[in-house]
């Protein structure tokens, strides 16, 4: 009865600590190095979208707020997000979309069309938002 209760403990534990590495990509992160846009990821069901958080640029602050970022699914053996895609507000086009976490924390989003390696990555850091006395809201890094 002990190697049971033993056993079922263990995996119980195996299970909680599986759902807290999948959804370690929920969080704000900032685009780097311009620090010009933050992206907010969320789960929805079994898969991760983000939307336009907050943008630097004027033309990007139109878009705040859109889902930018769908359907990613996360690949516990790659210890990556994959199958998503990922829209270009300003162009208008769609890619297909990647995400993986650096042991540095750093997020590298793939974006492509069709072949991976013909794409390009961006990276981002976690970021902390703080409300101040007048409800404006701060970004601050968490990370390295």
């Amino acid at each position: 009865m002990k190697q049971f209760l033993a056993l079922i403990t263990i995996v119980f534990s195996l299970k909680c600590y599986s759902q807290t590495i999948e959804d370690a990509i929920i969080g704000k992160w900032l685009k780097t190095p311009k620090e010009d846009l933050v992206i907010e990821v969320y789960r929805e069901g079994n898969q991760y979208n983000g939307k336009l958080s907050w943008a630097k640029d004027s033309e990007k602050k139109k878009s705040e707020g859109a889902v930018i970022l769908q359907n990613l699914e996360y690949d516990s053996d790659k210890k990556t997000w994959k199958n998503g895609s990922i829209n270009d507000p300003n162009s208008g086009k769609t890619y297909d979309a990647e995400a993986k976490i650096k042991p540095d924390g750093t997020l590298e989003l793939y974006a492509y069309m069709g072949i991976k390696f013909l794409g390009t990555k961006k990276s981002f850091k976690r970021v902390a938002t703080h409300s101040n006395a007048v409800g404006r809201v701060s970004l601050s890094y968490t990370g390295n």
